[in-house]
């Protein structure tokens, strides 16, 4: 039984990632309820604690949600994170679990520290079939053999697989209803992966597109990282409202989602330092958008 702490804890998480991820309220409680699940002990003792796929276009906050529920329930370090498009050929199951018997794989190197781990699996679509074999193992019944012998148990962590299946029907159906899109998305996966491997993965997450309102919000929560990242770097600035929308015309992306503008403004304000820096010998300031040079300026 969790002591009264730890279940405040949980109910926190819920409120942190609506607070952190915007436009995807419709997703957050069901992720949040697959990690209350598993810290309860909820979970069924023969699989991971919890497993989920996230789905939808890029830039939507698939990833971002797992690294923020992974951070404010456990730290920073137990995000264990596969890019697989690195995975497609058909050495990537021995890329995995290793070679030979001297070899423990990226899997085995990465089958240490506490658990629970978050195992982060990005890009599902575009894993080699017998990567996919490899995680119908890995989730029921929860435990891999390497190349060396040595047997990994997921049963205490966390399986996360994002993927961008179903991002042209999201963006073609802007018009829809959420829950026609949903439909549209999930035949698309169902079309796209083995079924053995969907029946595994009890929850699947279907991110929105994001609309400009809601990527004016992701803006501010973006610019205000970045003015706090700069200012604890000793370069204090203060944001103008007319630069805040430069920043949103530049970085706006419909298909790319949020990915772009968060760039846009890291590289924007940035350059911004070193301009003023190199022109006046101070990157603190007022930033205001030049019309003329359709830039951004530093006024002190």
């Amino acid at each position: 039984m969790a002591d009264a702490a730890r279940i405040a804890h949980l109910q926190g998480l819920d409120s942190h990632l609506r607070t952190h991820l915007r436009g995807q309220d419709h997703v957050v409680a069901r992720a949040a309820a697959v990690f209350t699940r598993g810290e309860l002990g909820l979970a069924r003792p023969d699989r991971p604690r919890g497993v989920f796929l996230a789905v939808g276009p890029t830039g939507t906050g698939k990833t971002e949600l797992v690294l923020l529920a992974a951070r404010y329930l456990f730290g920073e370090d137990r995000v264990r994170r596969f890019d697989l498009s690195e995975y497609q050929r058909s050495d990537a199951v021995e890329r995995l679990l290793g070679a030979d018997a001297s070899d423990a794989g990226a899997i085995g190197r990465a089958a240490t520290g506490a658990s629970p781990r978050v195992w982060l699996f990005d890009e599902l679509e575009k894993a080699h079939p017998k990567v996919w074999d490899l995680f119908i193992q890995m989730l029921e019944p929860g435990r891999i053999t390497l190349a060396n012998g040595e047997v990994v148990s997921l049963r205490d962590d966390y399986l996360a697989f994002t993927s961008n299946l179903g991002a042209s029907e999201s963006m073609r159906m802007a018009r829809s209803s959420p829950a026609s899109v949903e439909q549209a998305v999930l035949r698309r996966v169902a079309e796209s992966l083995r079924p053995e491997l969907l029946a595994r993965i009890p929850d699947k997450l279907v991110f929105a597109r994001l609309a400009p309102d809601v990527q004016r919000e992701i803006a501010n929560l973006h610019l205000a990282n970045e003015v706090a990242r700069l200012k604890a770097a000793g370069f204090d600035l203060e944001v103008s409202r007319e630069a805040l929308e430069f920043l949103i015309r530049e970085g706006f992306h419909p298909q790319m989602g949020a990915r772009p503008l968060r760039q846009t403004i890291e590289r924007q304000l940035q350059d911004v330092v070193v301009r003023g820096l190199f022109t006046c010998g101070s990157g603190a300031g007022r930033v205001v958008f030049d019309a003329k040079l359709n830039t951004l300026r530093l006024v002190h």
